[in-house]
């Protein structure tokens, strides 16, 4: 039987994000009018011919990439994080405000390194693993939040997601993680059978 989970990580507190969201509305409507107003003053036609205006130019552009800039921004006040775990495999995607989607990548579990929640020495010496790319795929920092390490094109990542228990108790079965791969809050690599089906102990993180 496969095993394909869903879940989707949501802000807690959503509220204050949607005020920004309207605020930020409230600045594109203004800075565009006046990036509007200023373009129509670059050339203006006097009794001696056209007159140019560097300084209209100048807010207009300004004014104009303030303008562009919110409204590329605003819809991360609206932003989740969709989980899919499939067979070993964590689909991860950005979806803001509903409409547009951002895939993030594909995580075999099979490439994980090391991984487990997102707190305590396994994580601290993951975080400080030289020439690694970070990757913070979450949106509340109280919420379950769990690491993985994995190379990926020869780049080694750190990866932190906010995934429920119920995928968790999947992806930390014994099908998919490597012995040792998973380690706890307290700096020990867990006891699993991992891919080579072998039984190990629990050791402590050297």
């Amino acid at each position: 039987m496969d095993d394909f989970l869903e879940t989707v990580a949501r802000r807690h507190n959503q509220g204050f994000y949607t005020f920004l969201y309207i605020v930020a509305w409230v600045f594109i409507v203004l800075f565009g009018l006046i990036a509007v107003m200023h373009l129509s003053q670059i050339l203006t036609v006097r009794e001696d011919g056209l007159a140019f205006s560097l300084l209209a130019l100048i807010i207009a552009v300004v004014f104009g990439g303030l303008t562009f800039l919110l409204w590329r921004r605003k819809d991360y006040c609206h932003c989740e994080y969709d989980y899919t775990f499939t067979n070993g495999i964590l689909d991860v995607s950005q979806v803001l405000n509903n409409r547009r989607r951002r895939y993030l990548t594909a995580l075999d579990m099979k490439t994980v390194t090391r991984c487990g929640p997102a707190r305590g020495p396994g994580f601290q010496k993951t975080l400080q693993e030289p020439g690694i790319k970070k990757h913070n795929w979450f949106l509340n920092r109280d919420g379950q939040l769990y690491y993985f390490f994995f190379t990926k094109n020869n780049v080694r990542h750190l990866a932190v997601v906010e995934l429920q228990k119920e995928m968790v108790d999947v992806i930390h079965s014994k099908k998919y993680l490597q012995s040792g791969v998973w380690v706890d809050e307290n700096g020990k690599s867990e006891f699993t059978y991992g891919i080579s089906g072998q039984q190990r102990n629990d050791k402590a993180l050297s």
